[in-house]
């Protein structure tokens, strides 16, 4: 039976369906290096992206190395993208997006949405509590050296770095392949982050960072550029609008309150597509500080007084709090293992409202439990969800949850995990006020911690004649 015969009521499993390229086609790796390959903490660095080519935007990979420098020790935190503050692209001299708090956005969502830790062992740094390495080469084979990046011998060093998926329009675009022939030029510029998010190790509990930083080099970008022999797809382009769906965010940061006063905050979204709204509450500060996490407090001495996420996974019962001799100092740190500036602190939430315009949504406050449960709708895990994702691996119960990986998210879109589908909440032309309350339960709860309101929104990129580029 030819494949045309086939009746349409018949399931894909039963086609026999193969396609070939017309004409030759070639990809190839092609390396961008950064208008200045060296920075510094709040620095900006510019990576300008080749006209003429197809550009895979799945196949981008930021390289850079970190060296960190200062009194006392210090390491990078979780993830290498917390090293980037602020994120813009423009394309054709038209801004595309703008991601302030970067790293704030991108350690809220990815502690959701846990990689393992195996996949990123080549630069993207998801695990930053043991420290690899190798002896020099001999005529026999050279063991391999480890040791927790707790410990108080550990020294200021150079970290080599990747990151290989970003936040927004070059991680989200419905289109992976763009034509950059019709776009124009397309740059791409990081602002890089404060020292802040650097980690203090296992050393006195009283070791401050007031002079530590880091700096940056060899920065560049590689990416597959595609192309093909025949003009098909070329001509099949020409004179269209070529139109491209994507995720953006808005970040909001909100003055510090004491938790015993709660959470009450308004932020105004103008939005085609506003699709999840999420509340959380974070503790700055200008200098790093002690990493959290379990050893972080001690002396640091041994591998007996402190943990990394083997140890800790093993028993995270026997390593709460911390390992400081002074007991009272043993508030926090468990199986976080991240800058103290990535914690998002909703400890003792006792309810959490989500207004827009004045009119509540849901069927009133949401407890911890429902707020929970409603996260996980919002982030498409569903209560059927049999996908491999998970949370941190240190967030081993609810309580964890709310005290270190805390967010109250409420979504407004349909999810559609098969396309990339528009439908969050209209406010063009009008913004929207949306109003999140947070309570706390403790009359002595004194804690200060700043609100931060993160918006989804989805964005339609069109590329007109001329390079003509809008956006909506």
């Amino acid at each position: 039976m030819a494949f045309e015969e086939l009746p349409d009521s018949y399931p894909s499993q039963f086609y026999f369906n193969v396609s070939r390229l017309a004409g030759a086609y070639s990809k190839s790796l092609v390396k961008v290096v950064a208008d200045n390959q060296n920075s510094t903490p709040n620095g900006i660095t510019t990576i300008r992206i080749p006209i003429g080519v197809l550009l895979n935007t799945e196949s981008l990979n930021l390289y850079f190395d970190v060296a960190t420098t200062g009194t006392n020790a210090v390491i990078p935190p979780r993830y290498s993208s917390t090293f980037i503050s602020r994120m813009s692209v423009s394309i054709n001299n038209v801004s595309t997006t703008i991601i302030n708090d970067y790293n704030l956005v991108y350690n809220t969502l990815n502690d959701l949405t846990n990689k393992n830790y195996t996949k990123g062992i080549g630069g993207e740094f998801l695990d930053p509590t043991i420290i690899w390495g190798e002896g020099a080469g001999a005529s026999t084979d050279v063991a391999l050296t480890g040791a927790s990046a707790l410990l108080a011998s550990t020294a200021n060093g150079t970290y080599k770095m990747c990151i290989n998926n970003f936040m927004g329009l070059l991680g989200s675009c419905s289109t992976k392949v763009w034509p950059t022939s019709k776009m124009g030029e397309i740059l791409i510029n990081i602002q890089w982050a404060n020292a802040d998010i650097l980690c203090g190790t296992g050393e006195a509990s009283a070791t401050t960072y007031n002079d530590n930083s880091y700096s940056i080099s060899n920065i560049a970008m590689t990416m597959e550029a595609y192309s093909f022999s025949s003009d098909e797809y070329y001509n099949g382009i020409e004179g269209q609008n070529l139109r491209i769906s994507y995720d953006d965010y808005i970040v909001t940061k909100f003055a510090p309150v004491q938790k015993k006063t709660g959470i009450n905050v308004t932020t105004y979204l103008s939005a085609n597509s506003l699709d999840w709204v999420c509340a959380t509450a974070i503790q700055e500060s200008t200098a790093p500080r002690k990493m959290v996490g379990y050893g972080s407090l001690g002396t640091g001495a041994t591998e007996s007084v402190v943990a990394n996420r083997f140890t800790y996974l093993a028993d995270p019962r026997g390593k709460i709090g911390n390992s400081s001799a002074t007991s009272s100092e043993n508030v926090e740190g468990d199986g976080f293992f991240n800058t103290k500036s990535m914690q998002r602190n909703l400890q003792h939430i006792a309810n959490c409202t989500f207004s827009i315009n004045n009119r509540q949504l849901n069927f009133g406050s949401l407890s911890p439990l429902e707020i929970f449960q409603n996260n996980l709708l919002a982030l498409g895990y569903e209560n059927n969800d049999k996908s491999a994702n998970g949370f941190h691996e240190g967030c081993v119960s609810l309580y964890h949850f709310w005290k270190y990986y805390g967010i109250c998210m409420q979504s407004l879109e349909l999810i559609d995990k098969d396309t990339y589908y528009i439908s969050g909440l209209s406010s063009a032309g009008s913004s929207c006020s949306v109003n999140v309350k947070i309570d706390f339960s403790g009359a002595s709860n004194t804690l200060s911690v700043t609100p931060v309101v993160i918006a989804k929104v989805t964005k339609l990129l069109t590329v007109g004649a001329g390079r003509s580029i809008t956006i909506e």
